[in-house]
């Protein structure tokens, strides 16, 4: 993606748009309280606190953004949509980071502020594998050894969200990912 050009992106904080909830309903239903969050856009930090991170664990420059979620607040280095992006547009990819840090915001309202720590936590000690949850066949293969989304890590429950919603736009098959949703619901 594109870094934005200079002066086209002014940081703003706003709450998510109505599209959005209704978009959220179908992952978070009412699992998720939508009034709390915000959403603070082409905020700076983010991009160099990860590149700052990257040097001190003696990782390569990742060479796109960096998004972080502090509780109920969503920072992003990058303006998102206004409207719902059309089908096959590339703002599908922005919709899916947004689920992807809305998860962690789900997971600071359920376990509080130590969600931070365990999220930090399993970055420094996996790195780049922090996300990995081994795709269809490593959801497939959890579910049949009775693991629910609970069972991943908390930037893996992020990716199976985030990959759900990337799927679901392109029209392929989702239903390795549709029980992990299942269980927000039932949680």
């Amino acid at each position: 993606m594109e870094p934005p050009t200079e002066g086209a992106c002014r940081p703003s904080t706003r709450r998510l748009y109505p599209w959005e909830i209704d978009l959220l309903q179908e992952i978070f239903a009412g699992c998720l309280d939508y009034q709390a969050v915000r959403i603070h856009e082409c905020a700076r930090w983010p991009d160099a606190l990860d590149r700052l991170s990257r040097r001190l664990r003696r990782m390569p420059a990742s060479g796109g953004h960096n998004a972080v979620t502090l509780g109920n607040h969503l920072f992003f280095p990058v303006s998102l949509p206004q409207r719902p992006p059309a089908p096959g547009s590339p703002e599908i990819a922005l919709v899916a980071w947004l689920v992807h840090e809305l998860a962690h915001a789900w997971q600071y309202q359920r376990l509080g502020w130590p969600y931070l720590w365990r999220a930090v936590r399993v970055q420094v000690q996996l790195k780049a594998r922090a996300y990995d949850f081994g795709g269809e066949q490593g959801l497939q293969e959890q579910r049949q050894h009775g693991c629910s989304l609970q069972d991943f890590n908390l930037e893996q429950q992020g990716d199976i969200l985030r990959t759900y919603y990337l799927r679901r736009c392109q029209g392929k098959d989702i239903s390795a990912w549709a029980q992990y949703i299942d269980d927000i619901h039932s949680m």
